[in-house]
């Protein structure tokens, strides 16, 4: 059960960094450079998401702080791409009715969370394969 919710886990945030890399691509451009700068930014926010349980352990120093500001900074940046790559994947261009804002807000929730619980699973998972 736990490697079926661990795949779910990967495909969503799959998902949820085609989403954020639509919405940066939205927001900045279709140009190479914009493009290319949308796949830099994506690959950034989602390996900081991935890396969620490292950084929020990482205790007392400078780097560490610094760390966690940027995984907030990455949290935002993906939440809003991921957010307006959802609503033009599946709504399309335009402002959404409320039923639409509703389920995008909970579908965006899900989505970059979902590299956040699956850092945390894996995890989990690695340290009881250790020990066993």
């Amino acid at each position: 059960m736990q490697i079926a919710l661990l795949v779910i886990l990967a495909i969503a945030s799959a998902w949820a960094a085609v989403a954020a890399t639509l919405g940066s691509i939205v927001i900045l451009g279709t140009g190479a450079i914009p493009i290319i700068a949308a796949l830099l930014f994506t690959a950034l926010v989602f390996a900081f998401l991935l890396g969620t349980r490292w950084i929020v352990q990482w205790q007392g120093s400078f780097p560490g702080a610094l760390l966690k500001f940027f995984w907030f900074v990455a949290l935002g940046y993906g939440l809003y791409t991921t957010w307006v790559g959802n609503r033009d994947l599946i709504f399309g261009v335009g402002r959404p009715t409320a039923a639409q804002a509703f389920i995008l807000i909970g579908l965006t929730l899900l989505l970059v969370s979902s590299p956040i619980v699956l850092s945390w699973l894996w995890a989990r998972r690695l340290q009881a394969s250790r020990s066993a």
